[in-house]
């Protein structure tokens, strides 16, 4: 697992109330059935903002993006890269 994977996940934990603390998330978890609801979404949107140190664009904020814990994870990373690309 890669440390950006680790930070998201250890951020989502706390968000999801049908994981049991010792129990592992798995990339490909319904994020819904975990317990994330729509304003948690949210709030995990904020979080990894500030976590992450970028902004998660509007159209990056979809039903499929906040679907699995995978789904997020790769938009994250492409926001990452794409930040990193106009830093260089």
């Amino acid at each position: 697992m890669s440390d950006t994977a680790a930070r998201l996940y250890a951020l989502l934990r706390p968000h999801l109330r049908m994981v049991p603390p010792e129990a592992p998330i798995q990339p490909d978890d319904d994020l819904g059935r975990l317990g994330l609801d729509s304003l948690e979404s949210i709030e995990v949107l904020m979080e990894i903002e500030s976590e992450f140190g970028v902004p998660i664009p509007d159209d990056l904020i979809t039903v499929e993006t906040l679907a699995t814990p995978g789904n997020l994870l790769r938009a994250l990373e492409t926001q990452l890269a794409l930040v990193a690309a106009t830093r260089a």
